[in-house]
């Protein structure tokens, strides 16, 4: 049986935590969210047949994950939050 590539993406956080999106030729990736301290492990991956409400998560979870690193920056940097955005 040949050996199947796949394709990773590590982020380190710190010494205990990390970022892991996998990919693979022939299925959807797999993003996994670590941590040690408290501890967590969050999986994520969708089904074979995606569909247009999976596609609308993947892109919520970056939206949000941007948010999140641009306030952790602000913080890191001793700005002040930035305004909560207008809810629709």
């Amino acid at each position: 049986m040949p050996v199947r590539r796949v394709t990773t993406v590590t982020v380190p956080v710190d010494g205990r935590s990390g970022v892991v999106l996998d990919r693979f030729p022939a299925r959807t990736p797999l993003l996994t969210i670590l941590t040690a301290r408290p501890a967590l492990l969050v999986t994520l991956t969708l089904p074979e047949h995606v569909e247009p409400g999976h596609v609308r998560f993947a892109r919520d979870l970056a939206d949000s994950a941007a948010r999140y690193a641009a306030e952790v920056e602000r913080a890191w940097r001793g700005l002040p939050p930035l305004p909560a955005p207008a809810q629709s």
